[in-house]
């Protein structure tokens, strides 16, 4: 089954390693066990909505990821969406860390006197109030 997200296509299927479920095995694929992802293949019509609940920012495995260009996902349409309303970012809101999107960073970082990286770190997570 397919999931589709602005930022990309990923998969809902079965694996033939059940131990990396629940774990950051993948590139954002959701897996399940082969015989569960059985069951539900055809109890799912086509075109239904997929909600998926969870803290934004993982589940307290230590600090949040750091974001550079070419990453893509929730976290970065989150900073794309603080960025913007506070009239830094006016690219396209679509969960990709493109040109646009490092260049907002920068001036960001430079007018709150941060070191000037072009990345999301932790202390770009707590002056954006993504992290408390």
């Amino acid at each position: 089954m397919g999931l589709n997200v602005p930022w990309g296509k990923y998969g809902i299927h079965g694996t033939n390693r059940p131990h990396s479920i629940g774990r950051h095995a993948s590139h954002g694929c959701i897996r399940l066990l082969n015989p569960d992802i059985k069951a539900l293949f055809p109890k799912i019509p086509l075109g239904t909505r997929v909600y998926i609940e969870g803290p934004i920012l993982g589940l307290g495995e230590g600090l949040p990821k750091t974001l550079v260009r070419g990453d893509r996902g929730s976290l970065v349409l989150l900073v794309q969406n603080r960025l913007r309303a506070a009239g830094y970012y006016h690219g396209p809101m679509d969960g990709l860390f493109g040109a646009g999107l490092e260049e907002a960073v920068k001036r960001y970082q430079r007018d709150h006197r941060l070191k000037v990286t072009a990345q999301i770190q932790l202390v770009e997570y707590l002056q954006l109030g993504l992290w408390e």
